[in-house]
């Protein structure tokens, strides 16, 4: 029986794999995450976890596997776990398939060296895949779609909209923005100057609409409890910190909001307006140095709204088309609809075909 290591060191590529590794039965299969968040979300496989770059070796050595089944790396001030496993299958010999869960984060200056190392990759859609063909990657691409996006293909978001909101008291008139922070390690002075920006506009939303009501999410590898309502507590936070927040309570949420997330592609598929905020000197900035792009791709093709210019006013207006327009919403869930569609075959198992067609000897 083949030996496949897989390692992952954050919850967006631990989640991408999560739905992949029951079908990996033919194979024995060791799980290594990095840290917290990715430990969670694969805590049902018993993963090993480890912290310190000098710890792949040893689990490197006394696994020995066939293949290496590695995550395109999250954590761009490290540590570089994943690149030091990435090195010891390479010198080994070994078949190295990356799977990567958001557009373009190959291109981040910890991953783009090792992409020379990597036999194939999986992505999550055709443009995914055609940027890592524009920096001349020479292994093999499949375009499978998230795994991690598959538990939205049966999900009835008006019933489930109506659900939560009798769970959680809300009823249909009110308003509700959810912001996907994204105050990382790396990323959280960029996270913090959006926020500020938001919090503005809804302050500004609240006084006019007090229907209005926020939830801030801290990412899962935010180190900072309590951030938002520390920069902002005069705004009208919905608490529901008593329950687990994770996308499956975003079918009563009115809009999601963030720089550039994993929650807006979520939205996207849940056909929930989103509206990404990339200001010069943060989210824009940190997404053209970091992955050479010039927008977030669902601001391309209409699926959200771009807000990038550090104006309150017109982020107000653009919540409130959202809350009283409903050609607007419709069509962006439209073009949420052409963009996103749900393929016959699922994600999940066009991954698992691919792993094990790579697989194959």
């Amino acid at each position: 029986m083949e030996k496949v290591l897989i390692v992952v060191d954050a919850p967006g590529p631990a989640e991408f794999i999560f739905p992949v590794i029951p079908f990996l039965k033919g194979y024995k299969i060791k799980i290594v995450t990095v840290k917290d968040s990715p430990t969670k979300v694969l805590e049902k496989y018993k993963p090993v976890r480890i912290d310190r770059e000098n710890e792949a070796k040893l689990i490197y050595r006394d696994f020995n596997p066939g293949a290496l089944l590695i995550a395109v790396s999250s954590l761009v001030s490290g540590p570089y776990i994943v690149r030091q496993f990435t090195e010891l299958a390479y010198r080994d010999g070994k078949k190295i398939i990356c799977f990567q869960d958001i557009w373009g984060n190959h291109r981040w200056p910890s991953n783009f060296p090792l992409m020379k190392r990597w036999d194939a990759i999986l992505t999550i859609d055709k443009l995914a895949a055609e940027l890592i063909a524009e920096n001349n990657y020479k292994g093999k691409i499949y375009a499978t779609g998230s795994p991690a996006f598959d538990k939205f293909r049966d999900i009835d978001v008006a019933k489930e909209r109506k659900r939560l909101r009798k769970k959680f008291g809300l009823s249909e008139n009110v308003f509700v923005v959810f912001y996907a922070g994204a105050a990382t390690p790396a990323g959280w002075q960029e996270d913090e100057i959006t926020f500020k920006f938001l919090a503005e506009a809804m302050r500004k939303l609240q006084k006019k609409h007090p229907e209005a009501v926020f939830i801030a999410h801290q990412h899962p590898r935010d180190e900072k409890l309590g951030r938002y309502q520390k920069l902002a507590p005069d705004l009208k936070y919905f608490d529901i910190s008593k329950f687990k927040i994770d996308d499956t309570l975003l079918p009563m949420m009115d809009t999601v909001v963030g720089m550039y997330a994993t929650n807006l592609i979520h939205a996207c598929y849940l056909r929930i307006s989103g509206v990404s905020i990339l200001l010069p000197n943060a989210g824009g900035k940190r997404l053209f140095e970091n992955l050479s792009l010039d927008d977030f791709p669902t601001n391309k093709m209409g699926a959200t709204v771009g807000i990038y210019e550090e104006n309150v006013g017109t982020l107000v207006k653009t919540l409130e088309k959202i809350m009283t327009d409903k050609p607007f919403v419709k069509n962006i869930a439209a073009r949420q609809k052409k963009f996103f569609p749900f393929a016959k075959k699922t994600a999940t198992q066009q991954a698992t075909d691919a792993i094990k067609k790579e697989l194959i000897p």
